[in-house]
C-alpha cells in the first residue's frame, strides 16, 4: 500500500490542510483523486507522499478513485497554490479551483472537449490497426479511429487516375472538412473506403494563434535604448517601466521577449483587460516566428484545457493573456512581462483575491527570472518600491512621436453643455468629423456612486470626520460615510451656501450612446462596455469595426489603455469628478491614472492630439498634474497624503466584511472581530455600514500593519476563530484591497 497526504476539496479554512490517506497502486503528486470525508465523497489533490503518518494504519482511509493518469499540477504549481492561499487567508483547494481550467479542476472528474475529423494518409506502422496518438499529444488525448481499412497492393493499383493524383496532392494530414473542400467528397470518401486514408477522431486543438508574415523591426529611439539596457543590466529580479503613454514600451518588451527566447526560454506577457490582447496578439504574431498562445476569460473550456495541455510540453513560446495565465504550465519561463501594472483587474474581486503581481513575482522567483512591471503611470506601491530600491527602475520620459496631446479642462460652472457635452466637446469633434479623424469618449463605469452635490456651489456633500463624499442610501434616506460609518439626515438645501436643489451624480454608457447619436447623426459611434463586450470575440470585432469606418469610440475604462490607433486625434473625459469624489483613500491615484492613460490614446501618429477633459473642479491638484503630464509631482503629492493618513504604501491594509440578513446581528458581529483584532495590536476602522448585496446588510472593517506578516498572521487567527463563532454571519477577507467600497 501506499500512503498519500491529499488536500481535500471543502470551503472551511481549519480544513485547509493534507489528510492521509493510502492506494493500492502508485499515484503521482498532482493527480486529483476521489476520497472518502466523513460521510462525504469529495475531490483532492495528491500532494505529496506521507512518510511516516501520525494517523493510525486502521483510521486510514483508501483513496477511492484516481482521476488522473498524470498530474495537472506540477511541484511548482502547487508551491505557488500553497503561498497565495496563504496570502489571502483562503482554503489551498479554493486556490488551485482557481489556477485550474474548468475542464481540469478539482471539481471536474471528466473533462469535455470539442472535437473534428481529420484524415491521414496511412503509413506502414498504422497496419496494427490500434488507435493512433496524435504528434505531441498526451495519452489522455487519444485519437479515435473511425475505420481501420488497409489497403493491399492489388487495390493500390486499381486506384484511377484522379484519386492517385488526389493522394499524391495531399499532404500528410488534414482535415475532413478542408479535404473534401479541396478535392471533392467523393474523392475523400473513395480513398477512405479503399483504406489508403484514415479517418479519425481528434480533440481540437486550439493552440497557437496562426503565424503571420514577419514585419521589420523599427531602431529604437535613444530613450528605449537606455530603458532596455537599465532592464538589462539591472540587479534586482523586479524591474518597473515607467515610460510615458505612446513612448514605445511595446518596442522595450520586443527585445527582452527576443533575449528570453533566443536562450531558449518561455516569455508570458500579462495584460489587463480582454480589449488588449487582439491588437497585442497581432504585433506579438508579425514579429515573432514562434508559437504564440492567447489566454483569456473568452476562451471555452475546450479551447483553454487545449492551450493548458499544448504548454506543459511547449518549447520556447509566447504567451499572452489576461489576470488567469499567470498560472499557466509553464515549465521553463525566462521573461514575466506585466503590462499596465497598475490596473486594478489584476486582482481578483471574489475569494480567494489573488493579486496577478504578487503570483507573477512568486513564478519569477520559481524560475529564476525577471519580473518586468510596466505602465505609464505606475502604482503608488511600485513606484514607491523603485524609489527605495527594492525594484530596480527604467524609464522612458517622451512620446517616441516627440510631441505629447494639448490637454484642456473644461470648467463645467461656467460651459454650456447639452447631454453632458460641453460646447467645447461639441466643435472638437465636429472639428474631427469634417477632418475624417477619430474621437475617443471615456465615461467612468463607476459614475453610477450615489455621491450628492450642490447644483448651485457645486460642491460634494462631504463627512465632517474623514472629508470624503457621503453616500447616499436610498433605502433609509440618509447619507452615509463609506470610511467611518457616520450617519447624516439627508438635507434639501446645501450646508455650505445655504443653496438648493442638491444632484445624485450618475450617467451611463447606453444613454450617453443615444444622446451623442442624436448630436452627431452622421457619424458611426462604437460603443465598448461591459454590456456590449459579452459574447466571444466581441472586443476584436467593435476594435476591427471602429478601425474600418467607425469614427467615435465610446465607452468605459476598457478604451482607455493599450489601444494603438495612430488616427485618434480627439480623447474626451466627461466624468473624472466622479472618480475624484469616490469615498476612497485611492480616488485621486484612479483619477490620475485613468485620466493620463486615456489621453495617452490621442495624437499618437503624425497629426496632433487634443483631449478635453470635463470637470467641476478644474484646480484640483490631480487635474493640474494632468494638465502638465507631472506624474512625478504627482506622486509627491499624494504620497504626503498618504503619510498623514496613513495608508499605503505607509502601511499594509486589509479589509474585512461582516454580513448577514439582520442588521444588528452583522453589526454586532463586527464589534466582536474588531475586539479581536485589536487584541493583535492592529489599528482597527469602522465597522462602516456599505451597500446591502443579496439582501443581507454588510460592515466593513479597514485594518492596518506596519508589518505584513503580523498582518496575515492576524487574519488566519480571525478567520479560524470565525468559523467557530461566526453566529451565522458571513465574513469577507480582502488583504491588500484595491479599493475601498465593494
Amino acid at each position: 500500500m501506499y500512503d498519500y497526504e491529499v488536500m481535500v476539496e471543502h470551503p472551511t479554512i481549519a480544513l485547509s490542510r493534507t489528510f492521509t490517506y493510502t492506494s493500492s497502486k502508485p499515484v503521482q503528486p498532482g493527480c486529483r483523486v476521489f476520497v472518502p470525508f466523513g460521510r462525504q465523497k469529495l475531490t483532492g489533490l495528491v500532494i505529496k507522499p506521507a512518510e511516516n503518518p501520525d494517523t493510525p494504519r486502521d483510521k486510514i482511509k483508501e483513496i477511492l478513485k484516481v482521476l488522473d493518469d498524470r498530474p495537472v499540477l506540477d511541484a511548482e504549481q502547487m508551491d505557488l497554490a500553497a503561498k497565495l492561499a496563504y496570502q489571502t487567508v483562503s482554503p489551498m483547494m479554493a486556490m488551485i479551483h482557481v489556477m485550474l481550467p474548468n475542464a481540469l479542476d478539482a471539481r471536474t472528474a471528466k473533462p469535455e472537449f470539442a472535437y473534428e475529423f481529420w484524415v491521414r494518409k496511412v503509413e506502414q506502422e498504422d497496419q496494427s490497426g490500434q488507435p493512433v496518438l496524435i504528434h505531441g499529444q498526451e495519452a489522455d488525448q487519444r485519437v479515435e479511429q473511425t475505420q481501420t481499412n488497409q489497403p493491399s497492393s492489388s487495390s493500390k493499383k486499381k486506384l484511377t487516375p484522379l484519386l492517385e493524383e488526389t493522394l499524391q496532392a495531399m499532404p500528410g494530414e488534414m482535415t475532413l472538412k478542408a479535404a473534401k473542400e479541396q478535392f471533392s467528397d467523393y474523392r475523400i470518401n473513395s480513398l477512405v473506403k479503399q483504406g489508403f486514408l484514415i479517418k479519425e477522431k481528434r480533440i481540437i486543438n486550439h493552440g497557437t494563434l496562426p503565424h503571420r508574415t514577419q514585419q521589420p523591426w523599427p531602431e529604437l529611439n535613444t530613450y528605449q535604448k537606455k530603458a532596455l539596457e537599465d532592464i538589462r543590466q539591472a540587479k534586482q529580479q523586479v524591474v518597473l517601466l515607467h515610460g510615458v503613454t505612446g513612448s514605445g514600451k511595446t518596442e522595450v518588451f520586443f527585445h527582452l521577449a527576443k533575449d528570453a527566447l533566443d536562450q531558449g526560454k518561455q516569455v508570458l506577457i500579462l495584460v489587463p483587460e480582454i480589449s488588449l490582447t487582439p491588437m497585442m496578439e497581432e504585433r506579438i504574431a508579425s514579429r515573432f516566428d514562434v508559437d504564440v498562445y492567447a489566454c483569456h476569460s473568452r476562451l471555452s473550456d475546450s479551447e483553454m484545457v487545449s492551450v493548458w495541455k499544448n504548454l506543459e510540453q511547449a518549447g520556447p513560446c509566447i504567451v499572452i493573456g489576461t489576470r488567469k495565465s499567470v498560472f499557466l504550465p509553464l515549465r521553463n519561463l525566462g521573461l514575466i512581462i506585466m503590462d499596465e501594472e497598475h490596473d486594478t483587474s489584476y486582482k481578483q474581486d471574489k475569494a480567494p483575491r489573488y493579486h496577478a503581481r504578487d503570483a507573477a513575482l512568486l513564478r519569477a522567483q520559481a524560475h529564476d527570472c525577471k519580473l518586468l512591471l510596466a505602465s505609464a503611470t505606475p502604482s503608488l506601491d511600485s513606484y514607491a518600491r523603485a524609489m527605495k530600491g527594492v525594484y530596480g527602475l527604467a524609464e522612458i520620459p517622451v512620446r517616441a512621436s516627440g510631441h505629447d496631446a494639448r490637454i484642456r479642462l473644461v470648467d463645467l460652472k461656467r460651459a454650456q453643455t447639452y447631454c453632458n457635452y460641453s460646447s467645447d466637446l461639441i466643435q472638437g469633434i465636429t472639428k474631427r468629423l469634417a477632418l475624417e479623424q477619430k474621437s475617443m469618449i471615456l465615461l467612468n463605469r463607476r459614475g453610477y456612486l450615489p455621491t450628492v452635490r450642490c447644483q448651485a456651489c457645486h460642491e460634494f456633500l462631504r463627512c465632517s470626520e474623514c472629508n470624503v463624499p457621503l453616500s447616499y442610501h436610498k433605502g433609509e434616506h440618509a447619507l452615509v460615510c463609506h470610511v467611518c460609518g457616520k450617519r447624516y439626515p439627508m438635507v434639501d438645501t446645501c450646508p455650505y451656501c445655504g443653496s438648493g436643489p442638491l444632484s445624485h451624480t450618475g450617467q451611463g454608457t447606453e444613454r450617453l450612446e443615444e444622446e451623442s447619436a442624436a448630436l452627431f447623426p452622421n457619424a458611426k459611434i462604437v460603443r465598448m462596455d461591459h454590456d456590449t463586450t459579452r459574447t466571444k470575440g466581441a472586443h476584436g470585432r467593435l476594435l476591427a469595426e471602429f478601425a474600418q469606418n467607425g469614427d467615435i469610440l465610446m465607452g468605459t475604462q476598457m478604451i482607455a489603455k493599450g489601444l494603438d490607433y495612430h488616427d485618434i486625434t480627439l480623447c474626451g473625459i466627461l466624468s473624472i469628478d466622479s472618480i475624484l469624489s469616490r469615498p476612497d483613500y485611492l480616488a485621486s491615484e484612479r483619477a490620475y491614472q485613468l485620466a493620463e492613460q486615456a489621453a495617452g490614446r490621442s495624437g499618437r501618429g503624425d497629426k496632433p492630439g487634443e483631449v478635453i477633459i470635463q470637470t467641476f473642479n478644474p484646480d484640483h491638484f490631480v487635474l493640474q498634474c494632468i494638465l502638465r503630464h507631472a506624474y512625478k509631482a504627482f506622486f509627491k503629492r499624494e504620497m504626503s497624503f498618504r503619510h498623514a493618513g496613513n495608508y499605503p504604501p505607509y502601511v499594509y491594509l486589509a479589509t474585512l466584511i461582516i454580513r448577514h440578513e439582520d442588521p444588528e446581528r452583522a453589526y454586532a458581529k463586527a464589534l466582536e472581530v474588531k475586539a479581536a483584532l485589536e487584541r493583535e495590536n492592529l489599528e482597527v476602522l469602522g465597522p462602516a455600514e456599505i451597500t446591502l448585496r443579496a439582501r443581507q446588510s454588510r460592515y466593513r472593517l479597514i485594518i492596518k500593519s506596519k508589518e505584513d506578516g503580523h498582518l496575515i498572521d492576524a487574519l488566519w487567527k480571525c478567520a479560524l476563530w470565525f468559523e467557530k463563532n461566526a453566529s451565522k454571519c458571513r465574513m469577507d477577507i480582502n488583504v491588500h484591497p484595491m479599493n475601498l467600497e465593494e
